[in-house]
């Protein structure tokens, strides 16, 4: 099979997400609104599904909620709640090592490259500094589209942009939130990208894809796979 576009998952697929420095972040969020960590921390999980479906459109409309249900009315606590989470995201988020030259490379051989991605409006502050819209044709969040991975409505929605049927399509994701499943289900090519080191606070394993999808442990295997040494035409 050859396809004409390559559609990656974001965090745990492209870029890594150094937990340390995400808790570190939020620990400092805390203190700073002088709130205890764990409820803080429970407060904001609690968060996340409007925050990742664009309910929540903003940083602080998303602290705003969190420190609200702590019973904080604190628009200077929000604010400061709100800086040190964009702060955490752009401190703890880079690329894994080879994902930047296997772009470049899938480029070269004729792909075009996609994002479809489960996350919040922090997630734009990163945008620009990883470069994405320069190494991706096109980037589908979440919170832009109303939609969460494993729903359907997020990857028919990347399909629509990119003008492509999934047939024509691979996705390459760490196998999170059922995503390989329900790309596979849609008609896509699917393939999981299992590196050894993931963020695993993050990861539900109640809600990870099935253990028989086409895996490489790295780019540089991704790379060598037959299917994709030519983009179709």
């Amino acid at each position: 099979m050859r396809y004409g576009w390559i559609f990656f998952d974001l965090f745990d697929t492209l870029c890594r997400v150094d937990e340390g420095l995400y808790y570190e972040g939020k620990l400092k969020a805390a203190e700073a609104a002088g709130l205890d960590f764990q409820r803080f921390v429970a407060a904001w999980r609690a968060t996340s599904s409007e925050a990742s479906t664009g309910k929540l459109k903003t940083p602080y409309e998303r602290a705003a909620k969190a420190l609200r249900a702590m019973g904080v009315e604190d628009r200077a606590a929000a604010s400061e709640v709100a800086r040190r989470d964009v702060e955490a995201i752009q401190a703890c988020a880079s690329f894994y090592d080879g994902a930047e030259e296997a772009l470049a490379t899938l480029r070269q051989r004729g792909f075009r490259l996609g994002l479809i991605s489960n996350a919040t409006a922090t997630t734009a502050f990163i945008v620009s500094p990883l470069g994405l819209r320069q190494r991706l044709d096109l980037l589908v969040f979440s919170y832009e589209v109303g939609a969460m991975k494993p729903e359907p409505a997020i990857f028919q929605a990347a399909l629509q942009r990119a003008g492509a049927d999934a047939s024509a399509c691979l996705f390459v994701g760490d196998g999170a939130n059922r995503e390989l499943d329900a790309a596979e289900e849609l008609g896509f090519g699917v393939l999981c990208m299992d590196h050894p080191e993931k963020a695993h606070s993050f990861r539900d394993k109640n809600k990870l894809s099935r253990a028989d999808h086409p895996r490489v442990g790295g780019f540089a295997e991704m790379l060598a796979l037959t299917e994709l040494g030519k983009s179709k035409k």
